[in-house]
């Protein structure tokens, strides 16, 4: 008998594996299991049934996420002298807080620089130094 002190009490979350255990080993008296005594058959372990397995839902799941997530996203694209609204909390990091503004702006589009990235100019015609990203900007 093995006994664990810092485990004590644990015993019940090992029941049902030692049970099956004990269920599925074959008699030495008889030669059977006594599943095989009871029901007639051999036990089955659900990963031979075909049953789906933790890693299947895993990545069930992993695909379902995957498809929510791109449904979700918007494929934001704007054409030069669009105006737009930019991000707040992007220039302003320090003020981020329940009352700060979501966006600021407006700015208008000066240049497309790849895809989804962008140059800004105030509406004063002043050039913003950095490109934004689209995820950053909002019609």
């Amino acid at each position: 008998m093995i006994q664990s002190e810092s485990k004590k009490g644990a015993w019940v979350d090992e029941l049902p594996v030692v049970l099956w255990c004990l269920r599925t080993t074959p008699s030495h008296a008889t030669g059977e299991t006594p599943f095989n005594m009871v029901y007639g058959l051999e036990a089955v372990l659900p990963a031979e049934a075909g049953l789906p397995t933790y890693i299947n839902w895993g990545s069930k799941y992993k695909h379902l996420m995957a498809r929510t997530y791109n449904q979700r996203m918007s494929n934001k694209q704007f054409k030069v002298g669009y105006l737009v609204l930019r991000l707040y909390s992007i220039t302003h990091p320090k003020d981020r807080d329940k009352m700060s503004p979501k966006w600021e702006g407006p700015y208008r589009i000066s240049r497309m620089i790849g895809p989804g990235t962008y140059k800004l100019e105030r509406m004063n015609g002043d050039r913003i130094p950095r490109t934004w990203h689209a995820s950053n900007l909002v019609k």
